[in-house]
């Protein structure tokens, strides 16, 4: 269901449609249906005439709905006359539908548009006023393109809208004004104001990153939790061990663009230098390589002769370590060659089980007798 058929709280009109109404003796009036949500979520014919009509007693939430649209997507100030305009396109569109004999509202009409719509970037969210409709839509676009899941911990409460809107109010009038002082040429000064550019997607971004406790994974949007498994896996790929509370703080400045991915990766492959002083040299040289990535020759070694899955092996495999670091992080004792590395494999107990030693078994005891005589 699009998570427009909730707010699609038109007022309520005739169950099955509306009756149909006679001009002139012998015509008829054509009435073009759709489908909309009843109070209990069924979905009923309704007029699409007189559903149009209703636009002035839709809900503050649906009148939102329309205003995020407007401002994503159009990148326009969602006016009552702008927010009208779609609300009617989005009928039309749900006549097109019934017609073909989709059981979509209007509100499915409104999210298949917003989902086929391209993803704007850089776009920046700068009107003349602000009213509460306004302020919710912004809120609520900015969360979820943050990533933030609606209620999350009560962002998009009505407390909160309320908050945010009297802050923005207050931000974009301090905004609107822009203060510069001027030398005449009598040398004296003067103030002079100029109109000034405020952005109430940046602003409503910083409200929102506000709100962010890494300590507490319930606060973080989808935008940084994502980077959390990154980055746990980049440091995991470099035998480094963060607490959660610095991974997530990282990911946090990562995703507000407070610090750049090849800087981290930079400081990452320092520390795991220091660690593997053996492949110190090689991962200096090149910043975007792990120590995993070099490890990999002896990791295919490992998967070859003892059969096993290599997702499995990892920098804490304890066997790899010994060659990879034969003196710990002290550096002094020379790695082993791969061929050292294959005979220490070969001879291990965790070969025992894989095939090729198996039927190495088996050819050898059929070799011996063989030439003991026996039958075989």
């Amino acid at each position: 269901m699009s998570r427009y058929r909730q707010v699609g709280d038109i007022p309520a009109g005739d169950a099955d449609g509306v009756r149909s109404q006679f001009g002139t003796k012998g015509s008829t009036k054509v009435i073009n249906y759709i489908w909309m949500p009843d109070k209990n979520g069924n979905l009923v014919k309704k007029d699409s005439a007189v559903v149009k009509r209703t636009f002035s007693r839709l809900s503050e939430r649906a009148q939102a709905a329309l205003a995020q649209y407007i401002i994503t997507v159009q990148n326009r100030q969602p006016t009552d006359a702008a927010r009208k305009t779609l609300f009617n396109n989005i009928i039309d569109g749900a006549v097109a539908s019934y017609k073909e004999g989709k059981k979509q509202t209007p509100w499915d009409v409104l999210q298949i548009q917003l989902d086929n719509a391209p993803k704007q970037s850089g776009a920046t969210y700068s009107y003349t006023n602000y009213d509460k409709i306004t302020s919710d839509a912004i809120l609520d676009s900015v969360g979820r393109e943050l990533g933030f899941a609606e209620g999350a911990f009560g962002q998009f409460g009505e407390q909160d809208k309320a908050d945010f809107f009297a802050k923005l109010k207050e931000a974009a009038k301090a905004g609107a004004k822009v203060k510069q002082t001027i030398v005449n040429p009598d040398g004296s000064t003067s103030i002079i104001e100029t109109p000034g550019l405020f952005d109430a997607k940046q602003f409503a971004q910083s409200y929102l990153w506000a709100k962010v406790n890494v300590a507490d994974p319930k606060t973080l949007p989808g935008s940084v939790i994502n980077k959390i498994g990154s980055l746990q896996s980049l440091l995991k790929s470099n035998g480094l061990e963060y607490s959660d509370k610095e991974v997530a703080d990282y990911a946090l400045k990562l995703t507000k663009g407070e610090l750049s991915l090849d800087k981290l990766q930079t400081e990452f492959n320092a520390k795991a230098a220091e660690l593997y002083p053996l492949f110190a040299d090689r991962l200096k040289a090149n910043p975007n390589l792990t120590v995993m990535d070099l490890a990999q020759p002896f990791v295919n070694r490992m998967v070859k002769y003892w059969e096993v899955d290599p997702s499995t092996i990892d920098l804490n495999n304890p066997d790899l370590d010994k060659f990879l670091r034969p003196d710990g992080t002290a550096g002094k004792v020379p790695m082993g060659t791969f061929a050292d590395f294959e005979t220490y494999l070969k001879f291990h107990p965790n070969s025992e089980k894989a095939q090729w030693k198996i039927q190495g078994s088996r050819d050898l005891a059929t070799g011996l007798a063989s030439a003991m005589g026996f039958g075989v």
